[in-house]
């Protein structure tokens, strides 16, 4: 009897969960429609995050679908198990065997529901969040950036999301709620979601009030940081789907895969309370969760979170102007403050009704007129260098980092601006680029050509010392104002001056004028600015056909100058090589002179000696040539020694070594002397 009791009361909580799933599902899909038109397919509440919060109840609406089907099999399941206690009942009654073929398969279909089913809502959740966060991500890139999506009233917005997210907390907490109940379990991941875009709608309707009156960035900011959270989440859920195939499987499965456990830190705290309970439990051996001091923790956690919140919040009255800075302070967006705050701590309202602003005298601000280029400030910003081509650089770069090389062809900065130049006509370089490029225009009514020219004006200023409420409170963006000036100025000075000069000698007059043009520009407006320099980067011609003209005709100077320097540099090696071979010449003639004189005269006084001891003895002195001639022009030859009378005797002599002195051996001019 006990066990029909339960079934019929399972059978009537399968029932509710069927119909709080419906309702739920509705509830959520007519969330959806209206964000849909309010805000995606309209400019009437329709700004970044508030057309964000149409990811949640998409994904709630899923897993209104899913909980509706599990009420329904669940229900059967329920019904088909009452259906065999009583055919078990019947048996019992029946005295004779009757056999009954009854097949129940509701129940089955249930367990297969429960256990596949999760699986899919894991991997079509994930498939929903990628597939919204592209789209939003896509329309976002393609979307200038000067262009905002915020609504036509930011007070209409804030007003929408009011009353949509009010009926989803108040939905989406009676879900959660409800799904404590082990019947109930699938509604909790609808009801997390349905909070989840509470908090979206609630962060929405903050974002436009703060875009529209103090943070101009506010709903960008937001609207980012909801789609990080959204990745986040994806990747949850495929991670869980990852982790659910290698997880130990138990009787008791309480949570279902596609149940997001990081909406459950913030939906469900006291799941985590009990989670953290079970595990002190277990550490300390005994029921650490009965004492008076876990109860009296888990009562006050809240409060004391709560409480914790509202401090960090108030600690925001506390703001500080730094060294080399000065304040005003701000109360709902009016200024308070008659003097400037000088450096140290200050209280003022909780963010965001009180703020003080802040801001450098010292501090070098830059911007870029005629090109899109990397604007910064820096307090010890160097200035660039200039590479002798019109080119710059940044000091500080490290060293194995090369200077980019821009040649005149090409674009030296993005959204590059061209300004007019007037042209000498008896420039005969520039009329011959007026030839080849059509935008080189030649009026028939003007006698002066005028030309294009491409600049890159980088213009670094501060707040001038007692006009910071002009700078920060009169204009509302000072710094836009200054880069039209700074545009304007330029138009109008290059339009008066001569395209080559500006292009050469001319630059450092021409950035001299420009900062007194525009510096005068500034005081006129009182925009509170004090220009430090401007400098001229990146001047080239009209990148085309001139261009190319230019960039030829610098390149025929560049071949003269490398020809002469290369006749040059022949000339230098080539003279210290003629000098060195004069010398040789010069040198080795010397040389011969020498040898061929000393060798004549010593053959001279050799032949005189000869011929004195030739006249002296005549036959001794051919005796010893011939005997001189065998003994040293045939030294390495063997001598034989034959006798005319005695044929076959043979002597061998040897005559390496004299054995006594001869006539030859006198000293004959001692003897003609005495």
């Amino acid at each position: 009897m006990a066990d029909k009791q339960n079934l019929s009361k399972e059978v009537d909580n399968s029932r509710l969960m069927t119909k709080l799933s419906v309702l739920g599902g509705i509830g959520s899909l007519i969330l959806v429609i209206l964000i849909l038109v309010l805000g995606i397919a309209s400019k009437f509440a329709g700004s970044d995050t508030f057309n964000l919060a149409i990811l949640p109840y998409l994904l709630a609406t899923l897993f209104a679908f899913s909980a509706m089907i599990y009420g329904l099999m669940s229900t059967s399941a329920a019904c088909e198990e009452e259906e065999k206690l009583s055919l078990e009942d019947r048996k019992k009654k029946n005295v004779l065997s009757i056999e009954e073929d009854v097949r129940f398969t509701a129940e089955r279909s249930f367990e297969n529901y429960k256990k596949y089913a999760p699986y899919v809502l894991a991997g079509l959740g994930a498939l929903i969040l990628a597939f919204v966060v592209g789209n939003f991500y896509s329309e976002w890139a393609a979307r200038p950036e000067a262009i905002k999506n915020l609504p036509a009233n930011p007070i209409n917005s804030a007003f929408v999301s009011a009353i949509l997210m009010l009926a989803s907390v108040f939905a989406g907490a009676f879900l959660i709620g409800q799904s404590r109940t082990k019947t109930f379990r699938w509604l909790q991941p609808l009801g997390a979601w349905l909070i989840l875009g509470f908090v979206v709608l609630l962060t929405a309707g903050i974002s436009t009030l703060l875009t529209s009156n103090f943070l101009p960035e506010a709903d960008y900011y937001t609207s980012r940081t909801i789609i990080v959270i959204y990745i986040i989440l994806g990747a949850e859920f495929i991670f869980n789907l990852l982790v659910e195939f290698y997880r130990p499987r138990t009787i008791e499965e309480p949570r279902p895969v596609f149940e997001s456990r990081l909406l459950a830190l913030f939906t469900e705290p006291g799941g985590v309370v009990r989670n953290v309970a079970d595990t002190l439990d277990y550490q300390f051996g005994f029921k650490v969760s009965g004492t008076w001091i876990y109860h009296f923790m888990e009562k006050a956690l809240f409060p004391l979170f709560i409480i914790w919140i509202i401090i960090l919040w108030a600690f925001t009255c506390i703001q500080e102007v730094g060294p080399n800075e000065v304040g005003i302070e701000r109360r709902f967006g009016e200024i308070v403050t008659k003097e400037q705050l000088n450096p140290g701590v200050y209280l003022t309202l909780p963010y965001p009704f009180g703020k003080i602003d802040r801001f450098s005298y010292t501090q070098i601000h830059e911007l870029t007129v005629g090109g899109h280029g990397d604007e910064h400030d820096d307090e010890d910003e160097e200035e660039p260098e200039d590479d002798g081509h019109g080119h710059h650089k940044a000091k500080g770069k490290k060293s194995h980092e090369l200077p980019r090389i821009i040649l005149w062809a090409e674009k030296h900065a993005d959204n590059e601006k061209q300004y007019l130049v007037a042209v000498k006509p008896n420039a005969v370089f520039t009329e011959a680029v007026a030839k080849i490029d059509s935008k080189q225009a030649l009026s028939k009514s003007s006698a002066t050509p005028v030309s294009f020219l491409g600049a890159i004006i980088p213009v670094q200023y501060r707040i001038k010392k007692g006009q910071l409420r002009n700078f920060a409170y009169k204009y509302r963006n000072a710094k836009e104002i200054l880069q039209k000036i700074g545009e304007m100025e330029a138009s109008k000075y290059f339009a008066s001056v001569n395209f080559m000069s500006v292009m050469s000698y001319d630059r450092h007059k021409a950035s001299t004028t420009l900062l007194k043009r525009i510096q005068k520009a500034v005081d006129d407006m009182k925009l509170g600015i004090e220009v430090v320099q401007v400098n001229l980067f990146g001047l080239h011609p009209p990148v085309g056909d001139v261009s190319k003209s230019f960039q030829k005709v610098t390149e025929a100077l560049e071949e003269k100058e490398t020809q002469i320097l290369t006749a040059k540099a022949y000339r230098s090696s080539t003279q210290p090589l003629i000098q060195a071979q004069k010398a040789s010449i010069i040198s080795t003639a010397k040389a011969y002179k020498y040898r061929v004189r000393t060798v004549a005269k010593a053959e001279s006084e050799r032949f005189e000696k000869q011929l004195k001891a030739f006249k002296i003895m005549p036959g001794i002195y051919k005796l010893r040539t011939y005997l001189d001639f065998m003994e040293k022009d045939t030294a390495n030859i063997r001598k034989f020694i034959v006798s005319s009378e005695i044929p076959h005797q043979i002597y061998e002599l040897n005559f390496e070594k004299k054995q006594r002195l001869d006539l030859i051996d006198a000293d004959l001019d001692s003897i003609t002397q005495k």
